[in-house]
């Protein structure tokens, strides 16, 4: 219980100490850390992030790295530069600002062996270096696409390991990487219990919400699976009555 606590959250007027005597942890403010991410009930603001880059920024002085050569300070920042942001960026989207900062450390320490270099020390664009290497790069990571990557496992997770002690909660998933996913997966269907009926792309290799997005404004219940809506045709039912609905309220 000394490693435990609680952190109140919008519990303004209420009685903290009595409510909380039978706690054996200790009471902590809002917003905190939690196994070294940032947590807020708001978008993370810089100073949430700027942590995240001085870490970064640190590992530069004790690798002096202008006694290596550029493929050793490459090694240096595909395996653990890059590496370094991977667990926030599990969760979190990176800002753009943060991700200057980050690239302009990668960069500057490729190019000059330092966390400073400046236009005329870069040989090649950082667009061409972030390129796999078949496609002409060096393979650095770019950090927006690794970041959607990682976010889009959670949904490849939720899908195909729903064991997970998470499932059922919300995954750090906004709309977009729920349409790439959606987008770039095909299902073949068994029962259908677990395809959601408008999303996944089930149908031919594509989702319905797509094909008939009007019909797919109508729906107030999106989240039903392929088992639900095509028992006793329900998805045609619940229409139904949305387009008689619609056409009385037009006459």
């Amino acid at each position: 219980f000394d490693k435990s606590s609680i952190h109140p959250i919008r519990c303004d007027g209420l009685d903290l100490q009595n409510i909380l005597e039978p706690f054996p942890g200790t009471c902590k403010d809002f917003p905190c850390r939690y196994l070294g991410l940032q947590l807020h009930t708001r978008a993370l603001q810089k100073v949430h992030v700027q942590p995240l880059i001085e870490k970064i920024g640190q590992r530069l002085p004790g690798w002096k790295g202008r006694l290596l050569n550029r493929a050793g300070r490459l090694t240096l920042v595909t395996s653990v530069l890059s590496s370094i942001p991977t667990y926030h960026l599990t969760i979190f989207p990176i800002a753009a600002w943060a991700r200057k900062q980050i690239d302009k450390i990668r960069r500057s320490f490729l190019w000059k062996g330092d966390d400073k270099a400046n236009g005329g020390h870069c040989l090649v664009n950082w667009l061409t270096l972030s390129q796999p290497k078949d496609l002409g790069g060096l393979g650095v990571i770019d950090l927006v696409k690794f970041s959607r990557a990682l976010r889009l496992l959670w949904l490849w997770q939720e899908w195909a390991t729903p064991d997970k002690p998470w499932m059922g909660t919300d995954v750090p998933c906004n709309d977009m990487d729920r349409l790439l996913f959606n987008a770039s997966t095909t299902i073949s269907i068994g029962n259908g219990k677990k395809t959601k009926f408008w999303h996944h792309s089930w149908l031919d290799g594509e989702a319905p919400r797509n094909l008939a997005p009007h019909l797919f404004e109508l729906v107030r219940m999106k989240n039903k699976t392929v088992y639900q809506e095509l028992s006793r045709d329900a998805w045609i039912q619940t229409l139904g009555r949305k387009i008689t609905m619609l056409s009385h309220l037009q006459e």
